[in-house]
């Protein structure tokens, strides 16, 4: 089922999981705003994308900066408003022991990871609102268990986490909905880094998860507002969130 006349914004979006999920939406019909930091990157997938008939505006620069902010609400606007926003860039903060990390290391997975997405739904919200829109912030197994290592990056989720679900209830009387999504591990660079120099050729490509966002985005946002979704589950379960 096609959507038309309907605009997102996907951060994040110039490589792996973003770039499928702005493919997603692109192919239902959505105009598209994509950021990430990687300026050539970035236009490659927006030239994907406007082949698929829809318009699509780049921001290129780093989430955590104001400005950057502003210019993806910005180009929404431009394009009519904003039915989805998608907070898919994230910050592994390395990997190493919480005993001995470094905190500005630390903050700054947070920055990336819980702060940029709350201070960019603020700054959406009023377009959010005019059409019942729906949030939704890409999460992590690593904001539930506690994998050595991964402390930066977990913490960061789990804030991520509780804030989506905190927003949920506080945004239902103004029929905004936002969920968590949980990808799954997947082939992806991040992934990489986290696991440098191991092989991870056994993970999925992030086209696994092409289902889950095709069933996610046919669902009225408040049917499902304030769940966590895990996207590789089989044989459509995601009508049982977790």
């Amino acid at each position: 089922m096609a959507d038309s006349h309907k605009v997102a914004i996907v951060t994040g979006a110039s490589r792996g999981l973003g770039a499928v999920i702005a493919r997603v939406l692109a192919e239902r019909g959505h105009d598209l705003v994509i950021g990430a930091r990687g300026a050539e990157a970035l236009r490659e997938v927006a030239e994907s994308l406007r082949q698929r008939g829809g318009a699509v505006v780049t921001v290129e620069g780093d989430i955590t900066d104001a400005p950057v902010r502003e210019r993806l609400v910005d180009a929404a606007r431009g394009l009519g408003g904003l039915d989805v926003l998608v907070n898919n860039a994230s910050e592994l903060g390395g990997i190493g022991p919480l005993a001995t990390v470094d905190l500005q290391r630390w903050v700054g997975a947070l920055r990336v990871n819980a702060g940029a997405p709350l201070v960019l739904i603020q700054l959406a919200l009023p377009l959010l609102a005019e059409r019942h829109g729906l949030i939704v912030n890409i999460s992590s197994d690593a904001a539930h268990a506690a994998y050595p290592g991964w402390g930066p990056y977990g913490s960061s989720k789990a804030a991520l986490e509780l804030m989506t679900r905190t927003l949920a209830a506080e945004l239902r009387p103004g029929q905004i909905g936002a969920v968590i999504v949980d990808p799954g591990d997947m082939r992806t660079r991040m992934h990489q880094e986290a696991f440098a120099g191991e092989d991870i050729s056994d993970r999925p490509l992030p086209d696994v998860t092409v289902p889950f966002w095709s069933w996610l985005f046919d669902q009225q946002p408040l049917d499902i507002s304030g769940e966590r979704f895990v996207a590789q589950k089989a044989a459509m379960p995601w009508l049982q969130p977790v």
